[in-house]
């Protein structure tokens, strides 16, 4: 089996290739078929998010009908947090209920599934979760009822949800020195506030400088979570950063407070 990983924005999808007996052509088009794959399967929305009283969601998912197979999907939900470089961290929960666990797409047909808060929020700040949709089906078998000299293809979709604050938005960044390589300065930003950042530019100021890391992808930093980066320093750019300010993908300029010195 062999596992390739790629993102789409907020959709994060992984292609599962099934070897039978044709090893290298299958490590070739793992890397070719993910755009091909996905795009049979299209699915609404991409982010699912519940407002602060809202306790029901939906996503939508339909099979093209030029698809070649039928799909059987496995819905799951997880609990997101992250690490300092940025990647997740997701494991079983039990805070939404998914309906239904389980269904069969034919090529042409749409499921619906309603995700649903099973009790009492747990927490005020904005919640994180990872939906999961996986087709679990067995590869197609051949005349005789055995898997056939085939490649097969099995998707799955990990899709970002996150539940609301409760009461108004608060954003609140910190940050910290952290060690470092030469040439390089490292800031952990500690996001304090109840709801996600999702982090443009991350800017450095220095004594008389001043140094802007922009980010080609926007990289979320969730509530309550850290997240370390290392900044190139230019020539002259001396001496420790003596404070650092977030732009978001909202436009707003967060000026990061100074901590654990």
């Amino acid at each position: 089996m062999i596992l390739s990983r790629y993102s789409l924005g907020r959709l994060s999808c992984r292609v599962l290739s099934c070897l039978v007996r044709l090893p290298f052509l299958a490590l070739a088009a793992a890397w070719l078929v993910p755009a091909v794959a996905s795009a049979q399967l299209l699915i609404h929305p991409v982010l699912v998010e519940f407002g602060a009283a809202q306790r029901i969601a939906s996503v939508t998912v339909t099979l093209d009908s030029t698809a070649a197979e039928p799909m059987l999907l496995q819905a799951d939900v997880l609990s997101w947090t992250q690490r300092l470089d940025g990647s997740a961290v997701s494991e079983d929960s039990g805070d939404l209920l998914v309906v239904p666990p389980m269904a069969e797409l034919k090529p042409g047909e749409q499921q619906t599934f309603r995700i649903a808060l099973r009790g009492a929020r747990k927490k005020p700040e904005e919640a994180a979760y990872r939906l999961i949709l996986e087709d679990v089906a067995a590869p197609p078998a051949d005349a005789s009822g055995q898997p056939g000299m085939a490649i097969n293809f099995r998707m799955r979709h990990d899709l970002p949800m996150l539940l609301a604050p409760v009461g108004p938005v608060v954003n609140k960044l910190s940050w910290k020195p952290c060690p470092s390589e030469a040439g390089l300065a490292c800031v952990r930003v500690v996001n304090a506030g109840n709801r996600r950042v999702s982090v443009q530019t991350l800017t450095l100021l220095g004594d008389g400088w001043q140094q802007a890391l922009p980010l080609k992808i926007a990289e979320t930093v969730l509530a309550g979570t850290e997240r370390e980066w290392r900044v190139p320093l230019a020539p002259g750019q001396a001496g420790a950063p003596r404070g650092v300010q977030v732009l978001s993908v909202r436009g707003e300029t967060v000026q990061a407070e100074a901590a654990g010195f």
